[in-house]
C-alpha cells in the first residue's frame, strides 16, 4: 500500500487492519521535501534543519502527529514540489482520474520506488485528495509556470548556481548583531543574507535596510539582527526556469533560495548572478 502522510490518519488505521491479516504487506509512506517524516523514520531523530517551506499540499509535516505510527510504516519516500504537480496534472490527462496534489505526489513516490516491486505484487496507491480544490494551482498552467514546474528552453537555476559555484549560501542567525551581519557582508563581499533561527530560515536582511538603520542612529549596529530583518527569500526548485526566477527578483525581493531537493543543498541566487550567467 502507497498513500501521502500528513496527519497519519489513513495510513496508520489501513495498515493496522492490514497488517493484521496479513503482516506481510508492506506500507510505503510518501514525505515531501521540507518535512521530517523520512529521516525520523530512518533514524528515530527529529530535524529541525530538515524544515523548510514547501508547496505539496495534504502531506508532510514539521512536528510528529501522534497519529503517525512509524511502526507500521515500513519505509517512507521523499518528492519534489515540481514532481508531485506533475504528476497531478499527468493522472488527470492520461487516467482520467482528476485528483488531488497529495494523490500526485503518492504516485509519484511509487515510480521512485518500483524497482522495489517484483512481478507478481499487487499495489495499491490511496487518492485520498480531489481536483477541485487546485483548480487555481496545479491544474492552472500560469500557475505552473510561476513555479517553475513547466519545462522551458534556456537557463535554469541549476545552471546558474554552476556558472556561479564558487559562491556558497552564507546566513546569519537572528540573535547576532547588525554590526556583525555588516562585517560579514563586507568580508564576504555580498549585499543580502539570509537570517536563521535554530538553522531554520526564517528572514532576511540586505544593504539597503543596513544602510536605513545606521543612517537613523549608529548605535542601532548593537540591535540584533531580528530587529530589522525582511521577510524570507522564496524558495524555488533548482529546476526552475531563468524566465520565473527574474520576475521573482524585485526592489523589495533581491534573491532567491534555490532548493536541490534531491542533494539536499541550498543556493542563493540575485540578479548579478543572472546577469553574470546571462553575459558568458
Amino acid at each position: 500500500m502507497v498513500v501521502g502522510v500528513g496527519t497519519g490518519g489513513t495510513i496508520s488505521g489501513t495498515a493496522k487492519y492490514l497488517k493484521e491479516k496479513n503482516p506481510d504487506i508492506q506500507v510505503w509512506g510518501i514525505d515531501t521535501y521540507g518535512s521530517v517524516f523520512k529521516k525520523y523514520k530512518e533514524t528515530g531523530i527529529f530535524d529541525k534543519e530538515e524544515i523548510y517551506p514547501y508547496i505539496t499540499e495534504g502531506i508532510g509535516e514539521d512536528f510528529l502527529p501522534a497519529n503517525v505510527d512509524f511502526n507500521l510504516i515500513d519505509l517512507f519516500e521523499k518528492v519534489t514540489d515540481k514532481d508531485a504537480a506533475l504528476m497531478t496534472r499527468e493522472i488527470a490527462l492520461k487516467e482520467g482520474i482528476f485528483a488531488g496534489n497529495s494523490a500526485g505526489a503518492a504516485m509519484a513516490g511509487l515510480m521512485q520506488l518500483k524497482d522495489k516491486l517484483k512481478e507478481g505484487d499487487v499495489v495499491v496507491v490511496i487518492f485520498h485528495d480531489h481536483g477541485t480544490r487546485y483548480l487555481g494551482k496545479m491544474y492552472n498552467d500560469d500557475w505552473m509556470r510561476s513555479k517553475g514546474f513547466f519545462d522551458k528552453k534556456g537557463l535554469t537555476a541549476k545552471d546558474i548556481v554552476e556558472i556561479n559555484a564558487s559562491k556558497s549560501l552564507v546566513t546569519i542567525d537572528r540573535n547576532d548583531s547588525i554590526d556583525s551581519a555588516i562585517q560579514l557582508m563586507k568580508s564576504m563581499d555580498i549585499s543580502q543574507i539570509p537570517v536563521t533561527r535554530d538553522k531554520r530560515i526564517v528572514g532576511s536582511i540586505n544593504e539597503n535596510k543596513l544602510y536605513e538603520t545606521l543612517i537613523k542612529d549608529t548605535e542601532n549596529k548593537h540591535k540584533n539582527v531580528e530587529s530589522i530583518m525582511e521577510p524570507a527569500f522564496p524558495f524555488v526548485d533548482i529546476t526552475t526556469p531563468v524566465e520565473s526566477l527574474s520576475r521573482m527578483l524585485t526592489p523589495n525581493n533581491p534573491a532567491v533560495l534555490v532548493k536541490d531537493f534531491k542533494t539536499d543543498k541550498t543556493f542563493i541566487i540575485t540578479r548579478h548572478d543572472i546577469l553574470n550567467s546571462l553575459s558568458l
